[in-house]
């Protein structure tokens, strides 16, 4: 592939060349709407040989081995591996709360998506990529192939984040417009004044293995504050005038706490894969490690 095929401001070249040796690792293949890449673990018609099988009255005689039966005057069927269609679906929060930290989380969530994608685009599976909240256009058509890298790469550098949360709204929207089976990749922080569990649910009814991946910045995780503040929500612009104490950001911390491990529990308890991490954890310690050791990539 031509350098400018990869070209983005998003991920190293030199990553991207790393990338290339992973793979999604889907538990399961799903059927999908066309054949694809994937071997599946059921036996149907295509040119790979897998097994015999005895016949059975009212199996096609077109697949018996008729040199065995010549042989052996006994009734075998070829079977052949069939290749099942495999969709990543990576749906990125692009509300403005996400435009927050340093690096900003929403930078983290492109770069993932990029990195995700890409493993995708280079394994062959069809990648359907989506915004679930704010104001940013939805995602383009789902594509499949190296080819289509600088696609995914113009769309991901374009990108920008404003307008509210919607989780669930989003989730829905993206599984009504996107019917593909495989493996699905949330990337969000969660803080949703709705909540966030109508974003699961809507992800679970879509039959897919489903991964989230929440972010918070680091200020988030351990805020440096201190003095007179007037603290602004940057969605719904309410503010709060605070005096930053050590009882207060103790408070703060068991808040924090409490909501990370609803978010983990509510996901584990449903079968969703869970993992939370900081905005400036670089990306291929994500992609190489935690991924990998989570089961998403290979």
């Amino acid at each position: 592939m031509p350098p400018a095929a990869t070209e983005t401001s998003l991920l190293d070249p030199a990553f991207l060349r790393k990338l290339e040796r992973l793979a999604i690792a889907a538990r399961q293949v799903q059927l999908g709407a066309t054949k694809g890449e994937r071997k599946s673990r059921r036996k149907g018609v295509s040119t790979e040989f897998a097994d015999y099988r005895d016949y059975v009255q009212g199996d096609d005689l077109r697949h018996v081995d008729w040199n065995i039966y010549g042989r052996l005057e006994t009734l075998y069927l070829k079977l052949f591996q069939e290749h099942e269609d495999m969709t990543l679906h990576v749906l990125i929060d692009a509300s403005r709360s996400m435009d927050f930290g340093s690096p900003s989380k929403f930078l983290f969530a492109r770069q993932l998506a990029a990195a995700i994608g890409y493993i995708g685009l280079s394994g062959h599976d069809r990648v359907a990529l989506d915004t679930i909240s704010g104001t940013a256009p939805i995602g383009p058509r789902p594509m499949r192939g190296k080819g289509n890298a600088a696609r995914m790469f113009r769309w991901l550098d374009r990108l920008q984040a404003g307008g509210g949360t919607a989780l669930a709204e989003g989730c829905r929207a993206h599984a009504l417009r996107n019917r593909g089976k495989g493996v699905i990749l949330l990337i969000s922080d969660f803080m949703d004044e709705a909540g966030y569990e109508g974003a699961i649910r809507q992800l679970l009814a879509t039959r897919c293995e489903i991964y989230c991946m929440q972010v918070l910045a680091p200020e988030e995780l351990d805020p440096r504050l201190a003095g007179d503040l007037k603290l602004v929500d940057s969605e719904t612009q309410a503010f709060a005038e605070i005096t930053v104490s050590r009882a207060l950001m103790k408070r703060y911390r068991q808040n924090r706490d409490a909501f990370l491990e609803q978010v983990r529990d509510y996901c584990v308890r449903r079968g969703v894969a869970h993992f939370l991490v900081s905005s400036d954890t670089p990306i291929e310690a994500i992609t190489m490690d935690v991924l990998r050791r989570g089961g998403l990539v290979r």
